[in-house]
């Protein structure tokens, strides 16, 4: 009978030499490949923030398709909230009460063409600024506005699109945009990313949304004109 003949101890090194530098190099390749997670959320969270104002805009609760269109005595912001509420899967709402973040003090924010990165930087800072508490956790302060039922925090809201602001035919008229601010992972170490949302619908991205949907300025940032 034959001896059967095994594998030496310098041949078995050579393999597992050759098994870790392929796995060096495959390593790195695998894991960028591997889908961001914060980004898949953050753009759900931007075509459902588009679909949402397209049905807010062309739903009763505002006339002639312009949110600024509310009763008298009524709260902008509260309506908006609660129109995005009603379009959207929430686990957890804070519409009504006085804790929750108020991103820009009921100032609008204005897009600038002629300075377009700072003025987007500008955009970002609003939600950048701010930070989040998880209400689950207890606390009263620094509440989000809503969270869809994803895990992703949504504030802002709290702009009333004053209508001087967008007569047509007014030699100063300017467009206001009311903050929208997203956190993907909610009381997490990502930042928050702005949005702008105008009173005909419009959406305005900042800077790090761009760079996030990798696509560029001119398809991606929505402008005045």
């Amino acid at each position: 009978m034959k001896a059967k003949r095994g594998f030496t101890l310098a041949e078995l090194m050579i393999v597992l030499a050759i098994l870790g530098i392929v796995s060096a190099v495959l390593t790195p390749i695998v894991f960028n490949a591997a889908p961001d997670e914060n980004k898949l959320k953050f753009k759900k969270a931007y075509y459902t923030l588009q679909r949402t104002v397209d049905a807010v805009i062309n739903s009763d609760t505002y006339t002639e398709g312009n949110m600024g269109n509310v009763p008298p005595t009524a709260d902008p912001s509260k309506v908006m909230c609660y129109s995005f509420l009603d379009m959207l899967n929430t686990m957890y709402d804070n519409c009504e009460a006085t804790n929750a973040i108020v991103t820009n003090s009921s100032n609008p924010y204005v897009y600038d063409s002629t300075n377009a990165t700072t003025s987007l930087d500008t955009l970002d800072s609003y939600c950048t600024a701010t930070s989040v508490s998880d209400p689950f956790q207890g606390g009263n302060s620094n509440l989000p506005k809503f969270i869809t039922q994803d895990g992703i925090y949504w504030w802002g809201f709290d702009y009333d699109f004053d209508s001087s602001s967008y007569l047509p035919g007014s030699s100063t008229m300017r467009t206001d945009y009311a903050i929208v601010c997203v956190d993907v992972d909610g009381s997490g170490p990502e930042q928050a990313i702005a949005f702008g949302v105008r009173h005909d619908g419009k959406v305005m991205v900042g800077n790090k949304a761009r760079q996030w949907l990798g696509e560029g300025s001119g398809s991606v940032i929505q402008t005045e004109n």
